[in-house]
């Protein structure tokens, strides 16, 4: 409104709402241009501070949401290892029972053989001439010539 109506009280006052005969429109007298302007632009500057913040929200959220992904993978990777690791420790330990029981039974059979070898000798030990010729003449009387000088 410029100089139409340049008395008229209602728009003298400053901005004034006239959404009842136009929807989103304002009449405003020059003189409050530059605070209106000034006040569009502080809203307007605002608006972009709530974007800023909004999009550092957002940003914020989608490196939670990284973290717990990232997160949520690394547990699954190292639960997988941990995993294959275990079995191949229980490998391991399954291994060395049968080697230790192998190792067992083979203790067993030397020491067997080491008895077998002991009662052998002992056998040997006992060994005589008197017992070899015991029920062959023949082989006593050989020994017994041997023995007095031939």
């Amino acid at each position: 409104v410029s100089l139409l109506e340049p008395d008229s009280e209602l728009y003298n006052t400053g901005i004034v709402d006239v959404f009842h005969r136009y929807p989103k429109m304002y009449v405003i007298r020059p003189q409050f241009f530059i605070p209106i302007i000034t006040l569009l632009r502080n809203a307007a500057m605002k608006a972009m501070q709530y974007k800023t913040d909004l999009a550092l929200v957002k940003a914020q959220n989608i490196d939670i949401t990284n973290f717990e992904n990232e997160l949520e993978g690394f547990k699954a990777a190292f639960g997988k290892n941990y995993e294959l690791a275990s079995r191949k420790f229980q490998t391991a330990i399954d291994e060395i029972d049968k080697s230790i029981d192998h190792l067992t039974k083979t203790k067993e059979a030397l020491l067997g053989t080491d008895r077998n070898l002991r009662l052998a000798n002992d056998k040997a030990q006992d060994v005589t001439i008197k017992r070899l010729t015991k029920g062959n003449p023949t082989m006593a009387g050989k020994f017994a010539e041997v023995k007095n000088g031939g």
